[in-house]
């Protein structure tokens, strides 16, 4: 038995990310949580003590997967909805968010996510996971973080990338996933086709579930709605992560949703 947690999309830095409750800033500032990022911090530490529960449980191991977006820089100068631009803040912030995880994980892997947000090449992510002893390196380019993840744990086949499609409205978005997972099956020809195809990116919870011999997952995240979402009309962002139980090559998928605090109505009366 093997036990998998992947999770994707935490935006460290960004005011609507993941944060923990205090942030000492470089000039001295102090950033203290929102209401909301409270709510994500303590979220977080929930899913990370069901993971720490089912190890405990089953007496195995854990390898906690991070798909990519881990930190919020961003890089195009798009948003104002930053803690600071100052990039050993950012660091910070990103360190302590994983310290809840690597408590209870026995080893890391991180993928790279996208240049706007962690910077070109993912040098964000790459300096944080290089101070992470249990992180598994990427031996092809002597990386600390990877492009792409093809894995076998506990017989379970993995394909784990960040970036992933998923379809902008409620009827549509599962669509991309079911052409992901017919690519998957012919981009695979002569091989073991992958049980489980792992994408995150669009902060949407997604499953096609038992429906083709490869099972793809979109991943929830760890950031809130942001300015963009608002504008585009996508007004609440799936929070949560996934846990796999691995054992002869069968997976056992947990879905862990937290679901975000519904905006109260406006009521005007006489």
């Amino acid at each position: 038995m093997e036990i998998v947690a992947i999770t994707g999309d935490q935006h460290s830095g960004s005011t609507v990310g993941l944060c923990p409750p205090i942030v000492e800033c470089d000039d001295g500032d102090t950033h203290h949580s929102s209401k909301s990022q409270k709510w994500l911090w303590n979220n977080w530490l929930s899913f990370w003590d069901d993971v720490e529960k089912l190890k405990k449980e089953y007496g195995c191991n854990v390898t906690g997967i991070f798909n990519g977006d881990l930190v919020e820089a961003d890089t195009k100068g798009r948003s104002r909805q930053l803690i600071s631009r100052n990039k050993a803040v950012l660091l910070k912030v990103c360190r302590s968010n994983l310290e809840p995880a690597l408590d209870r994980i026995d080893r890391a892997i991180f993928v790279r996510g996208t240049p706007a947000h962690v910077g070109k090449s993912a040098e964000y992510e790459e300096e944080a996971a290089s101070d992470v002893t249990i992180a598994i390196k990427d031996p092809e380019r002597n990386t600390y973080t990877w492009w792409e993840v093809k894995a076998e744990i506990g017989g379970v086949l993995f394909d784990i990338r960040h970036h992933g499609k998923a379809g902008r409205l409620p009827w549509t978005a599962p669509n991309p996933l079911a052409q992901l997972a017919t690519e998957t099956i012919f981009s695979y020809v002569g091989q073991r086709i992958p049980d489980l195809v792992i994408r995150s990116h669009n902060h949407t919870s997604l499953d096609t579930y038992d429906n083709y011999p490869c099972r793809v997952i979109a991943l929830p995240s760890w950031q809130l709605t942001t300015e963009f979402g608002y504008r585009n009309g996508i007004r609440l962002a799936d929070i949560g992560g996934v846990i796999i139980l691995c054992e002869n090559g069968k997976a056992t998928v947990i879905k862990k949703r937290y679901a975000p605090r519904q905006s109260k109505t406006l009521v005007i009366s006489h």
